[in-house]
């Protein structure tokens, strides 16, 4: 997987140069849903999706083949409850990873009429986490706090890396709605008898000049 990424990374740079004009930008915002996968059943966590991005139409290939890149902070991580048969306290803890994220695709767009579109594209992605946060609630009350969660023995690894896709609407060759997912095909978590690896989907809405 870390060859496809590299192969992947080397080819949006060729044409790049190739293909400059048919090269566009532009921003990106939205909503994760986060729900990791590994040893632990958690409920979702909501975090939001901000970013840039870049989009290169590759006509030499086929029309409607491009390449899509970016780079984006995305709020992952996870939400846990539980609680004390003996006296009913309801209990519940969030973590929260915040990653600079840079996702490498390949995509291939359809266009309907002239000003609607659909696409599709899928590739990998590589992140580096640059901050977190543990919180702990009882009773709905918050009760303790923790930011260092990338130290120690049962913390946290930095870097994650996985695949990914997305598939939306353009509008007015501007605007786009899509909705993806992004699974990590590495454990972060440093304990050596604990997985954890980091799932989210996602709702986002973008703007290319």
């Amino acid at each position: 997987m870390k060859k496809l990424f590299t192969i992947i990374c080397l080819l949006c740079m060729v044409s790049t140069f190739s293909y400059a004009q048919n090269f566009r930008y532009g921003f990106t915002g939205g909503v994760n849903l986060s729900k990791p996968m590994g040893d632990i059943e958690p409920q979702c966590q909501a975090g939001l999706l901000l970013g840039a991005k870049g989009e290169l139409g590759i006509p030499s290939v086929t029309k409607g083949f491009y390449t899509d890149f970016g780079l984006q902070l995305s709020a992952k991580g996870y939400k846990f409850q539980y609680g004390n048969m003996v006296n009913t306290d309801e209990r519940h803890f969030t973590e929260n990873l915040n990653y600079l994220v840079v996702p490498v695709h390949i995509g291939y767009k359809i266009e309907c009429s002239k000003s609607v579109s659909l696409f599709a594209n899928v590739g990998p992605y590589a992140g580096v986490a640059l901050w977190g946060k543990h919180k702990s609630y009882r009773n709905g009350k918050k009760f303790h706090t923790e930011s260092d969660i990338f130290s120690g023995e049962y913390g946290y690894k930095r870097f994650d890396w996985g695949c990914g896709f997305n598939v939306g609407v353009e509008y007015a060759k501007h605007f786009q709605l899509s909705f993806g997912a992004d699974w990590s095909l590495m454990n972060v978590s440093k304990a050596n008898d604990y997985t954890y690896k980091n799932r989210s989907f996602t709702f986002s809405l973008g703007y290319l000049y």
